[in-house]
């Protein structure tokens, strides 16, 4: 069986179990997800520049004149046909509608398993695993490669034109970057880069995509003398991150690494109240997000699944993607070259001192 009806053979079996004859996606992550491509033209909306639609027989995506070449050449399985509209038209009017057709958003009287499609793409087949894990340590190498030629003079625009710069040459496209010296490391867990210098401490986290998967990365660089505090205070956030790595258990709920991380902060000298001041992350894949998980978090984790938790706390964040297996977590963004040390049994990485 070919990666791409791999890949949609639970969604046809979802199918049949509702009696579907025909199932449209629409949103750009699940697209990402069966082509194994790019869905999207603009970054900053939701619509893809094609629907899909799946039978028990065929795939067929409708686009129009403009993408349709790019799309056939570049981006669409083989097993995928084309239906082209002009560019000044609409695809609804060629989307099956009614009772009997399945789609992962309202709409055309089709029955929204939106949720279902998310739970069927949580679970990454062995293709997508293998060029996931590439794409995580490109993304990491990128980053620190990026941050080493980092200057204390610059400010946090320079740093994220130089990761910019070095994500494009891995060929990653950024889903976001983040940018903090050391005035707004403090203030902001969500800092996008402006025009201050950054000064002794620089923190960059990013969410790098090819080809629709994502890669969530933060690295953190410091400039003079690292004290005992600082290595003290990381290395507390990363034990933070460990009681949530320990928790991360195929088939237990999303809550539960949520709940450790609730104990751990108190119990390595954060405030109890530290983790309602960020989301603590949650399953990810071809979204930076699907969304971020929580004390309510129902969801059982999935084998091969995609996850980032992103503790943070003093100024300092621990973020690396990670996938959740039937034998244990295993890191993925990992830079070979990049400054390490070990918590609770694992290789983390550290700061990088300039």
């Amino acid at each position: 069986m070919s990666a791409f009806n791999q890949r949609v053979q639970p969604l046809r079996d979802l199918m049949k179990a509702k009696s579907l004859d025909a199932f449209v996606l629409r949103r750009n992550p699940n697209l990402a997800w069966a082509i194994a491509g790019r869905a999207h033209v603009p970054t900053t909306i939701d619509m893809a520049c094609f629907d899909l639609i799946i039978t028990q027989d065929g795939a067929t995506a409708i686009t129009n004149v403009v993408e349709a070449p790019r799309l056939i050449s570049e981006e669409l399985p083989s097993e995928v046909t084309v239906k082209t509209i002009q560019w000044s038209e609409g695809r609804d009017p060629l989307l099956p509608t009614g009772a009997k057709v399945g789609s992962d958003q309202p709409g055309g009287d089709r029955i929204d398993l939106g949720v279902d499609v998310e739970m069927i793409r949580a679970s990454l087949i062995e293709s997508d695993l293998s060029r996931f894990k590439e794409i995580c340590v490109d993304a990491a190498v990128a980053l620190g490669n990026a941050m080493k030629q980092v200057e204390s003079t610059d400010r946090e625009i320079d740093v994220a034109g130089l990761i910019t710069h070095s994500l494009w040459q891995a060929d990653l496209e950024i889903a976001f970057l983040g940018v903090a010296g050391q005035d707004r490391v403090h203030r902001f867990r969500h800092p996008l880069p402006t025009d201050a210098t950054v000064g002794d401490r620089v923190s960059a986290s990013i969410c790098a995509k090819r080809k629709g998967l994502i890669a969530s990365v933060t690295r953190i660089i410091t400039f003079g003398t690292v004290t005992d505090q600082m290595v003290s205070d990381y290395t507390s956030i990363y034990k933070v991150e460990a009681a949530m790595l320990d928790a991360t258990v195929v088939g237990t709920a999303f809550s539960e690494p949520i709940n450790s991380a609730i104990a751990a902060y108190p119990a390595n000298g954060f405030d109890a109240d530290e983790w309602t001041k960020h989301h603590q992350g949650g399953p990810t894949g071809f979204l930076p997000r699907d969304w971020p998980a929580n004390q309510a978090s129902a969801r059982l984790i999935a084998h091969n699944q995609p996850i980032a938790w992103n503790p943070t706390g003093k100024g300092w964040k621990a973020e690396d993607t990670i996938v959740a297996t039937d034998s244990g977590v295993k890191i993925l963004s990992n830079d070979p070259d990049w400054p390490t040390f070990e918590v609770n049994g694992r290789t983390r990485a550290f700061l990088l001192s300039k």
